[in-house]
């Protein structure tokens, strides 16, 4: 195949991949039409602010992806893991596939700043563990208000606190095997043996080689000791915050002042209903819970509606579509040559 088909291919499924994202975008148009009337007397500052917000926490998010980012070989600029981590919030809708689209693009695209798989994984591992703590706050803060209002939400918190334990346990377990050089080897010569009998026509694991890497990856993971806990935690916290105070400036858009209290438990609802979700970001259930869930805490159910759908529209949807245009920048982009 030469390289102008497979330009014109990948530019194809760029294409595509645009018109998804627009299909699942439309049904918010819908909702947006329906609170018409709220809108002609918002106050449109506070719809900047909210932008002006959402970029400082997606700054955070990225600024924390390069601390987690910090001990491994190779070399990134801000603005362009900014672009890295838009992408991958665009392919998640683009491509549904329960976040495994988005982990994919992250190792493409830092393959190309000299980041190995294991090292964009680990530290997506990282980030991830950094944000849910602070995110595990807010749900926390949430589920005390639903319980004490006798509201039901036992399957939701159970499917919360199994995930929650699954994925420690996942991770405690995976540290555990690949910390341990004999149990690394172990687990690989039991791998590439079924893989022997299942796939191996596809090609051999070399376990040798997968546990140099391993062991490399080992050397690598110990350099987190020199990562500033302090930065971690703030860039983990400023992320979430900003993001929250995003949706309070979307409530202040409407005329309406909702308090710290009543914003960060509804935060935290809105993240453990939609998160039982099974699309990426709570798609198409987020859109619903917000205006119920803050219905709850005495907002105006017009508010609620009109508020919740700028909040999804500039926390979600506009990120999406910078995504759309930033992998198609990173994936077209001329390969640097040397002079």
């Amino acid at each position: 195949m030469s390289e102008q088909t497979k330009t014109w291919l990948k530019r194809g499924v760029s294409a595509l991949l645009l018109m998804v994202l627009v299909y699942f975008f439309l049904p918010l148009l819908g909702e947006l039409k329906a609170a018409a009337a709220l809108f002609l007397d918002a106050n449109w500052l506070w719809f900047g602010v909210a932008i002006v917000v959402q970029c400082i926490s997606y700054a955070a998010l990225t600024w924390l992806n390069m601390l987690a980012l910090q001990p491994f070989p190779g070399k990134i600029t801000f603005t362009r893991l900014a672009a890295v981590l838009t992408s991958m919030a665009f392919i998640q809708v683009a491509v549904p596939s329960m976040g495994i689209s988005g982990v994919a693009m992250r190792i493409h695209l830092l393959k190309k700043s000299g980041y190995r798989a294991e090292d964009s994984l680990a530290s997506l591992v990282v980030e991830t563990l950094g944000e849910a703590i602070a995110i595990s706050i807010v749900v926390l803060i949430g589920v005390g208000f639903v319980l004490a209002s006798g509201v039901s939400v036992i399957t939701q918190l159970l499917r919360f606190l199994l995930a929650t334990f699954f994925l420690l346990g996942l991770a405690g377990y995976s540290w555990r095997v690949i910390s341990n050089p004999d149990r690394t080897r172990s687990h690989l010569e039991f791998i590439a043996a079924i893989w022997g009998r299942l796939g191996g026509r596809w090609g051999k694991i070399n376990v040798r080689h997968v546990e140099d890497r391993l062991s490399e990856f080992r050397c690598n993971m110990q350099n987190y000791r020199k990562v500033s806990f302090p930065k971690l935690s703030l860039a983990s916290s400023a992320k979430v915050i900003f993001d929250v105070a995003t949706l309070g400036a979307a409530f202040y858009m409407f005329g309406y002042k909702i308090t710290p209290g009543d914003l960060f438990i509804g935060y935290g609802l809105i993240l453990l209903f939609s998160g039982s979700a099974a699309l990426p970001g709570g798609l198409g259930m987020t859109e619903a819970y917000v205006p119920v869930i803050f219905t709850w805490l005495g907002v105006p159910g017009s508010v609620a509606l009109a508020a919740g759908l700028v909040y999804r529209l500039i926390a979600f949807w506009l990120v999406r579509f910078v995504g759309y245009f930033c992998w198609h920048a990173l994936e077209f982009e001329k390969p640097v040559t040397e002079l």
